[in-house]
């Protein structure tokens, strides 16, 4: 039941992060908006805006996102955390 758990978050965190890098090459290349892109911001925007108001603070006016960065440090210290916790189960 573990190795399920373990793996079903493992999966999540994967998609997370993949649809971070989706997110960002399409803000590269993309402007618009449509569905897929309204649906990656549902994903993706938690995990993104603290790093955006953390860079704000920090640096205001930097013309360079850094908040992606941010957000895979954060799923990937969830993932830890998460790993962690069901190993001690």
């Amino acid at each position: 039941m573990i190795l399920i758990l373990r793996s079903a978050f493992n999966l999540l965190f994967d998609l997370l992060e993949l649809l971070i890098i989706v997110d960002i090459v399409l803000s590269w290349i993309y402007r618009g908006r449509n569905t897929i892109t309204e649906t990656i911001h549902i994903f993706t925007e938690p995990f993104l805006s603290p790093g955006r108001k953390i860079q704000e603070r920090l640096i205001p006016g930097l013309p360079v996102d850094l908040s992606p960065i941010l957000a895979l440090f954060i799923i990937g210290a969830l993932r830890n955390i998460v790993s962690i916790v069901l190993r001690i189960l």
